[in-house]
């Protein structure tokens, strides 16, 4: 298969063809990039970037290394991990091994080495002091899910690597992202998916608390300030930076999908992510500070914006 066409600089996408690999692809395009899409999985990259099929939990660190030299990237995103629909087993291939050996290829790259730009996510905190006003990058982590103990190992694979002068990258810690194509297996992609088929009465998982919401769209203008930034800091946040009641959200979306159907709830299953992350305010002024970046969508964008991709094909994207 052929490399990118000529053009700007070259980014490597990991888990291109994912929920949140696919739109970082096309921001990076839309700024200039030639971007090539690594992913395991085959799915629809936007026009005019590469798909190139690697598992990526399997890949080796000379397999990575040789990769980075056919596409002599500028920039790595790492946007692969597993949450939805694997083992325990799978989260800890792909959200900490996966990530050990991306980081052993990036540093024996010679000479200028690329960023790393590694999405991670806030519930690697787990679950803070009761104390906390809000969740910054100076809180504790005591993750208490094999997702989160698995991504915050992967954080740490990236920060040690960063002091050591080994690579150069940022962190960036979501909070729970919304948007366009949302995957089916979380909480609004599957209640879009059922939406979508219009029933009369529509099962509702019981709802608790608040969470912090983040637009896919905001969590792109994120990763492109970190491509690009001097600021060395090596872990951001990334969130809304406000809480907003589930039940609000769920009625939300109900209401802009225009679908007359009556909510019953539906016993809860246990979450994926586990308890904390951002059931408490998330704290963005250091990205404020490092990135020059602040989160521009309300909740009505991002629920529009949702159920509008609902049903759209993702290579429109």
């Amino acid at each position: 298969m052929s490399g990118p066409g000529p053009g700007g600089p070259a980014a490597l996408v990991l888990g291109g063809t994912g929920y949140l690999g696919r739109a970082v692809c096309a921001g990076l395009r839309d700024t200039g990039h030639r971007v090539v899409a690594l992913a395991r999985r085959a799915g629809p990259v936007p026009a005019d970037c590469t798909a190139v099929p690697v598992d990526l939990s399997a890949a080796t660190t000379p397999e990575l290394r040789g990769l980075l030299a056919r596409f002599r990237p500028s920039l790595v995103v790492n946007a692969a991990g597993a949450l939805w629909e694997v083992t325990d087993r799978d989260m800890e291939r792909a959200n900490t091994e996966a990530v050990r050996r991306l980081v052993g290829a990036l540093g024996e790259v010679p000479g200028r080495r690329p960023r790393l730009v590694h999405l991670g996510t806030v519930y690697e905190y787990g679950t803070p002091d009761a104390g906390r006003a809000a969740v910054d990058e100076n809180t504790p982590e005591r993750p208490t899910t094999p997702y989160g103990r698995t991504k915050l190992a992967g954080t740490r694979i990236v920060t040690e690597a960063v002091a050591a002068g080994r690579i150069d990258a940022r962190v960036l810690r979501l909070s729970t992202v919304i948007g366009p194509h949302a995957p089916r297996g979380s909480l609004f992609g599957m209640l879009a998916a059922r939406l979508r088929a219009r029933p009369d009465v529509l099962g509702v998982p019981e709802l608790e608390g608040r969470r912090d919401l983040v637009d896919l769209r905001d969590v792109v203008d994120a990763v492109l300030a970190a491509a690009r930034t001097r600021d060395r800091t090596p872990v951001l946040n990334i969130a809304a930076g406000r809480l907003v009641p589930l039940e609000r959200a769920v009625r939300d979306l109900v209401r802009i999908s225009g679908v007359p159907v009556e909510c019953v709830p539906q016993p809860r299953r246990a979450p994926r992510r586990g308890p904390g992350g951002d059931s408490r305010p998330i704290g963005i002024e250091a990205a404020r500070r490092a990135l020059g970046w602040t989160p521009r969508r309300t909740l009505h964008d991002s629920l529009a914006a949702l159920w509008e991709g609902s049903n759209e094909v993702p290579s429109l994207l």
